[in-house]
């Protein structure tokens, strides 16, 4: 029995990254393609409104759809999962007057886990969808039937439809994190079989 599950963030009692750089726009697209050879880190920080909220600091902080990393995950997480992600690194901007914000430092603490691994394992036929008015195109995905034998066991993966947004991930995946205590992830599950 196989368990896909779409990775969310638990922003309700944790922290969340914010970009400080405007050379990406809002946030840098990631379209499951490799990064590597043109990334230019971008700088993120804890907003220190949200940060005086009193949230934790989670081991996987929100940033847009995007899934980060602390050192820690990227540590516990890397052996199972490198041959389906790279590890980008994020310039992290620490604050030591959050009146002023006058000084930074910087850090290679935290990672963008870019997903490489696109798998077309959704059985069209058999998935239902939300379509856009008008155009007829994909808006989401209502209920997802997945191809078992072509998912096997790969821990993480993207679908090729709807831009590649979304990440999926497996049992061993979900297993690895809650097995290490590792923070600020929520598992939400779209299907098994």
């Amino acid at each position: 029995m196989t368990a896909v599950w779409v990775l969310r963030h638990n922003t309700a009692h944790f922290n969340t990254l914010s970009l400080r750089d405007s050379r990406y726009g809002i946030f840098p697209r990631l379209d499951g393609t490799s990064q590597s050879e043109t990334w230019e880190p971008p700088q993120v920080w804890y907003d220190p409104i949200k940060f005086r909220e009193g949230k934790a600091l989670p081991d996987f902080p929100a940033w847009s759809v995007h899934t980060v990393g602390d050192a820690k995950a990227k540590m516990i997480m890397e052996e199972s999962i490198a041959e389906h992600v790279e590890f980008l690194p994020l310039v992290f901007l620490k604050w030591t007057d959050t009146e002023h914000l006058t000084t930074t430092s910087y850090d290679d603490k935290y990672f963008v886990f870019n997903v490489l691994k696109t798998l077309d394992c959704l059985d069209i036929d058999r998935s239902e969808f939300i379509y856009f008015e008008g155009t007829g195109a994909i808006r989401n995905i209502r209920k997802g039937v997945f191809k078992p034998e072509c998912i096997r066991n790969t821990p993480i993966f993207k679908l090729p439809i709807l831009n590649r947004v979304t990440t999926y991930v497996t049992d061993s995946f979900k297993q690895l994190v809650e097995d290490n205590n590792l923070t600020g992830l929520k598992f939400h599950k779209v299907w098994e079989g």
